[in-house]
């Protein structure tokens, strides 16, 4: 089950776990639906079916707020994954297209969370600076987990060439989700209503860099 936000505070009296799931859920539809600017708190409070003032006792602001549903959906997302379907890849290219597949069958089941996904990935041009870097550094680390626990196990399959070390391969590789990351979110931009599907173009493009990758560019 993905994590809730708890109490840090020394004295504080105890979240009550159901309204923090009704406010997450309810917060993570309207972000998903209008963004950050456009969402209303009162209309999140109002779906929860909380007061607004609990909702601000328990988040302290919208900013914090949209923090938390990313951090929430996120794992959400990843507590539901079958990361089988990455690890058991035999290589990279079979790697990509499996995720690109598997994705699309599961946002049929999780459509708020890749519509909220998609907004995090298209850019935080629209969110408060410090809000933004945060987002940017979950982002980021989500990257890097594509790198290490997904595409690990198959690098590790893989035969090297002699001389090369699998952390250079895994550095280049991460590098590369970097770059299709840097690209999604541009693409993401000037077309903000896009589907996992719309995406065809850059798995394509993945491929060819991994083959890239994986054989190098001279004769």
């Amino acid at each position: 089950m993905a994590a809730r936000p708890k109490a840090t505070v020394k004295g504080e009296i105890p979240k009550d776990p159901e309204k923090i799931d009704r406010i997450l859920t309810s917060a993570l539809h309207e972000f998903a639906q209008t963004g950050f600017r456009n969402t209303k708190t009162e209309v999140i409070a109002s779906e929860a079916q909380v007061s607004k003032g609990l909702l601000f006792h328990y988040f302290g602001s919208k900013a914090n707020l949209y923090y938390e549903v990313a951090k929430w959906s996120i794992s959400r997302m990843n507590d539901a994954a079958d990361y089988n379907v990455w690890q058991s890849a035999p290589n990279l290219k079979v790697m990509i297209e499996r995720a690109m597949r598997y994705k699309i069958k599961m946002q049929l089941d999780y459509q708020d969370e890749f519509a909220f996904s998609m907004a995090l990935y298209g850019g935080t041009g629209n969110l408060p600076e410090a809000l933004a870097t945060k987002i940017q550094a979950l982002l980021e680390d989500e990257m890097k987990m594509a790198s290490t626990d997904l595409a690990g196990p198959v690098l590790s399959r893989m035969a090297m060439r002699d001389g090369v070390d699998v952390t250079t391969v895994k550095d280049l590789f991460l590098m590369m989700t970097d770059l299709i990351s840097d690209k999604a979110q541009t693409y993401m931009t000037t077309h903000p209503n896009a589907k996992i599907e719309d995406f065809e173009w850059l798995v394509q493009q993945s491929l060819t860099y991994i083959d890239v990758l994986e054989h190098g560019f001279l004769k």
